[in-house]
């Protein structure tokens, strides 16, 4: 009896590590989505804490070995400098490694996010140029990875392509970057679609899985870019669909609460309620031109003709010789 008692006691206490250690992360992700950067830092800081404490007080260490990289890569975020950044990273890279080595459809996806997030590190501390080739073999990675959850390896590789066309941006590769940022808005809206989430409901993003949670401030973003982008450009159609993406997920960002992403979706819906409304006045203006030319055209050419076919064939050869 005294064992079972023993062995007992020590299973509740790892639940309940188990429970605490999910409330922590949650939270720590819900603060850092409103904006609430001291709430989040502390509630990661604490998930962490206790993902160290069950990766070495269970039987099985690799049974939360799971919870300790994941903890490892969202605190990051929240570290000193970019030498301890680059420290929480890497020890995430190393289990989330040993993780891919023995389940790659659960774990590749994870790691390869981790190297994303290292080369985004690289960019903030300067190092632009690095930081694109690292992407750019990121990119080539979610394409050959194995993925058990498609969205997830879609998320993912949206939200590299996200990076890698801001990182583009800056070294003033405009046409590049702003077709990196496209292809990942394309990619992160399949994704969406996949997974079937009500996304025009109140509230949608809370629903959604935590991979898509963490991708929608670049995923934001980057619909925010590409629509001011080509609307600069007088692409008005590309950028009505940016516009829609940028709306929807600020709206659900909006929807976790936080008056910083309420503010930022009034903002983000303002601008683009004006270039939803200049595309349908190029498309009226394109339809009433297309129009004004098949009543026109034929006018145009009767040229006295007698109702005969201009240049051979009927074609519009004629023309040049007249």
């Amino acid at each position: 009896m005294g064992p079972r008692r023993t062995s007992g006691r020590k299973a509740s206490r790892l639940g309940t590590l188990e429970r605490r250690y999910d409330f922590h992360l949650g939270e720590a992700i819900r603060a850092a989505l409103e904006g609430s950067h001291d709430k989040a830092a502390t509630h990661s800081s604490t998930a962490l804490s206790i993902s160290r404490e069950l990766y070495a007080a269970g039987p099985d260490p690799a049974r939360h070995r799971p919870e300790l990289a994941a903890a490892l890569c969202n605190h990051a975020r929240y570290g000193d400098t970019p030498v301890h950044v680059v420290a929480l990273l890497m020890e995430s890279a190393g289990h989330y490694a040993a993780l891919a080595h023995a389940d790659p459809a659960a774990y590749e996806v994870p790691r390869i996010d981790v190297l994303a997030r290292i080369a985004l590190t690289a960019d903030e501390a300067g190092n632009t140029r690095d930081a694109i080739s690292l992407l750019r073999e990121v990119v080539r990675m979610y394409d050959g990875a194995p993925a058990a959850d498609q969205a997830e390896l879609g998320i993912g590789l949206a939200r590299a392509r996200f990076q890698l066309g801001r990182c583009l941006l800056k070294t003033g590769a405009s046409a590049d970057g702003l077709a990196e940022i496209d292809a990942g808005l394309e990619i992160a809206a399949a994704a969406l679609g996949r997974l079937r989430v009500p996304a025009h409901a109140h509230g949608w993003l809370a629903t959604a899985p935590r991979y898509v949670q963490l991708a929608a401030p670049d995923w934001a973003a980057a619909a925010v870019r590409a629509m001011t982008l080509h609307a600069a450009a007088g692409r008005w159609e590309s950028a009505a669909s940016a516009a829609s993406a940028a709306v929807l997920i600020s709206g659900g960002l909006a929807g976790l609460g936080g008056d910083l992403m309420r503010t930022a979706h009034e903002t983000v819906r303002a601008r683009a309620d004006a270039v939803c409304a200049r595309a349908e006045c190029a498309r009226r203006i394109a339809g009433l031109v297309l129009l004004g030319l098949d009543e026109a055209l034929p006018r145009a050419l009767d040229l006295g003709l007698g109702g005969r076919p201009v240049g051979p064939a009927g074609t519009l050869d004629g023309l040049a010789g007249l």
